[in-house]
């Protein structure tokens, strides 16, 4: 799992830090909003990435989005996750 966001690197560190995430932050900054653009999640107008979460298998492959509420609400990925597990076993 990572985050990126159009912030540089000291303050995603020290924002990473503060929250004790369990995951790195990357920094979507040169050139500003590239990844953001190539996701569909950049906003013009703000000139930042929108919150949204990304499932992406191994292979590569979207395997779910969320982008509704901020991305806050967890379960949608929880449930792409567990779909994912049930056919890596199957």
């Amino acid at each position: 799992m990572i985050g990126i966001s159009v912030d540089d690197y000291g303050l995603n560190k020290r924002w990473a830090e503060s929250l004790r995430l369990p995951y790195r932050l990357l920094s979507d900054i040169t050139p500003k909003g590239k990844v953001g653009r190539l996701y569909g999640v950049w906003d013009e107008t703000w000139e930042l990435d929108n919150r949204a979460t990304f499932v992406i298998d191994l292979a590569g492959v979207i395997r779910a989005v969320n982008a509704a509420s901020l991305a806050l609400d967890d379960r949608p990925v929880l449930d792409a996750l567990r779909q994912l597990a049930r056919a890596k076993r199957s």
